[in-house]
């Protein structure tokens, strides 16, 4: 039984240029609907015990504090003693009331989508707040006892400089948080920039932003953990690592994926057709062999890499056997054995797509 739930919250104030999530401008009425129906969802679910808990979106603190209320109280009772309960927020929707609320239901961790402390680009992207608004969001979270704290940033965007980054990167090192998820700007065919056939930022720069994001957080104490996430204290995303080390999790709402024994489903991403008839999960039709290698895919973002015993248990294949010609290649520089783990160097994680390749290829 997975000890891990993501939830998905599809409502946004508006949309974001770069988003190609499941996302809906909604009436009162349509969230009205949708909360009936998420929880029977919740309800229809065998959960007892969470160890983490994640409300992604959209944008879930967009919820009035009565939704939000309505939608907690199906987790009460199902999260354990050390949880760790993550909510998304948008920084011009957080206010002293909302957060107030978070510590009485138990949210102990928050990841604030601020994108860039710099307005041009917020503009740019079609974000709806302004840097100010970030500023003062974060410092409100902080004074209500929010220590554990993710700042989501984003670079490669359209016009967005070298100089860009390393700017907002000190601001984000000035705020004292210890959690940062830094993302690539990703053209998404069915978002805004897709459609109006905006050209991925240049590889050589974004390289280069990559590798300058990468010593810059180094320099500040973070540990590079993940592809896209850095950490001061210990502070990883216990969630994310369900993710990264192959373990299963509920998806519970419109547009969620979910992993229950083993086996991969998305529910359906029409709002108004789960409204009617609930999540409609289509499962993942997986070989053992592509589930194999999607274990391998997701341990290598992460600097704790693949525990080879483990992965070799559950999958009846001997690794090493498969994988030599790989091996042989990137042991040294480009992957490590460590522990009975392999595990990305930092050069690594850099070309990991083309390892992965040479990896896929040996299946």
């Amino acid at each position: 039984m997975p000890r891990s739930c993501y939830v998905h919250i599809p409502f946004c104030g508006s949309i974001c240029y770069y988003c190609g999530f499941c996302k809906r401008l909604a009436t009162d009425d349509l969230k009205t609907k949708w909360l009936d129906q998420i929880k029977k969802e919740i309800q229809n679910k065998t959960i007892s015990k969470l160890d983490t808990l994640y409300f992604g979106g959209g944008t879930p603190n967009l919820l009035s504090k009565e939704m939000f209320a309505d939608l907690a109280l199906s987790f009460s009772g199902s999260l354990t003693e050390d949880h760790e309960w993550t909510v998304e927020c948008n920084p011009e929707y957080i206010t002293k009331d909302q957060l107030q609320m978070f510590h009485e239901w138990g949210v102990n961790r928050l990841s604030i989508g601020v994108q860039s402390f710099q307005d041009r680009l917020l503009k740019k992207i079609g974000r709806p707040h302004n840097a100010k608004q970030a500023l003062e969001a974060i410092d409100l979270c902080q004074k209500l006892g929010f220590d554990n704290l993710s700042i989501d940033l984003m670079y490669g965007l359209p016009d967005q400089s070298l100089d860009d980054v390393i700017q907002d990167l000190k601001i984000f090192f000035s705020l004292g948080v210890d959690h940062l998820s830094i993302y690539s700007l990703q053209i998404e065919e069915n978002s805004i920039f897709g459609k109006q056939g905006i050209l991925p930022c240049d590889e050589d720069l974004e390289a280069d932003m990559f590798e300058e994001i990468v010593k810059l957080c180094k320099e500040h104490g973070f540990e590079h953990y993940e592809i896209s996430s850095f950490t001061r204290n210990h502070r990883y995303s216990k969630h994310n690592l369900v993710y990264w080390t192959d373990q299963d999790f509920y998806g519970i709402g419109c547009g969620a994926t979910g992993r229950e024994k083993g086996i991969l489903y998305e529910n359906t991403k029409d709002i108004n057709a789960y409204c009617i008839r609930g999540p409609m999960p289509s499962f993942l039709s997986e070989t053992k062999d592509e589930r194999a290698f999607d274990a391998i895919m997701m341990s290598l973002r992460t600097q704790f890499g693949l525990d080879v015993s483990a992965w070799e248990k559950r999958y009846g294949i001997n690794f090493f056997e498969r994988y030599q010609k790989v091996l042989n290649h990137y042991l040294g520089t480009y992957l490590r054995w460590e522990n009975k783990r392999l595990a990305p160097t930092e050069k690594g994680m850099e070309i990991l797509n083309t390892i992965l390749v040479d990896f896929l290829d040996e299946n």
